[in-house]
């Protein structure tokens, strides 16, 4: 029995004893530094599509210029000129070759100077004498022409002169024109004038007999003893 009590004790003595501790494992820290990661591309280069090489172009064979052919040209054939031989002259003959020379040419410079001495052909008129020219006239009584009417104030301011008018008479004796060629120094006496002009009547100008166109110069006198006359 005693036995069997140290037994026990003993095994529950063996439970109790502490647990054998294993000594503490060193731990190592090591620093590990990650490797730097290459920097981004700040726009990726684009990415070309690959270029099918061209097929190289054939050459083309050169092309033989044509060659101009020029027409051959026409080579006029000149005709042999018979010459006839010269006559043979005789003493005589031969005097009366240079004699003719002379006359032939005397003849061809003789023509111009005829031409250039010739008088120059008559004029118009069937070659005869100019017809004789006749100006209007305005002196008939026929024609009725009243006087000029002497301007009331330059009587009255003692005004007087001569005014000559150039007029211009139709065919039919009608002053188509009519103005101041010597004044008389005095507007109102000048204006009296080309008035009284204006409606006088002409016998035309004549040439040859017919009435033609023409001018005449017509004198009107302001004088206060004598009215006015032309």
């Amino acid at each position: 029995m005693s036995l069997l009590a140290h037994g026990l004790a003993f095994g529950l003595w063996n439970d109790r004893s502490p647990a054998l501790v294993e000594p503490p494992q060193l731990l190592e820290a090591r620093l590990v530094v990650p490797e730097p990661e290459p920097p981004a591309a700040a726009h990726p280069p684009p990415v070309r599509p690959p270029v099918e090489p061209h097929a190289a172009p054939r050459p083309h064979p050169p092309v033989p210029a044509t060659p101009h052919v020029r027409a051959p040209e026409q080579i006029a054939t000149a005709r042999p000129v018979e010459r006839e031989a010269p006559p043979r002259l005789t003493g005589e003959s031969s005097r009366e070759a240079p004699a003719r020379a002379v006359a032939s040419g005397a003849g061809t410079a003789a023509a111009p100077l005829a031409a250039a001495s010739a008088p120059p052909a008559a004029m118009a008129g069937g070659g005869g004498p100019a017809a004789a020219y006749a100006p209007p006239s305005f002196g008939a009584s026929y024609l009725h022409n009243p006087k000029p009417a002497y301007p009331l104030m330059a009587r009255r301011r003692g005004l007087q002169g001569l005014v000559r008018l150039d007029v211009k008479v139709n065919a039919e004796g009608i002053p188509t024109a009519v103005r101041v060629k010597d004044s008389s120094g005095h507007e109102a006496l000048d204006e009296a004038a080309l008035t009284a002009v204006w409606h006088w009547r002409f016998a035309p100008a004549r040439r040859g007999g017919e009435a033609v166109e023409g001018s005449v110069v017509v004198p009107v006198r302001f004088n206060l003893d004598g009215e006015a006359a032309s």
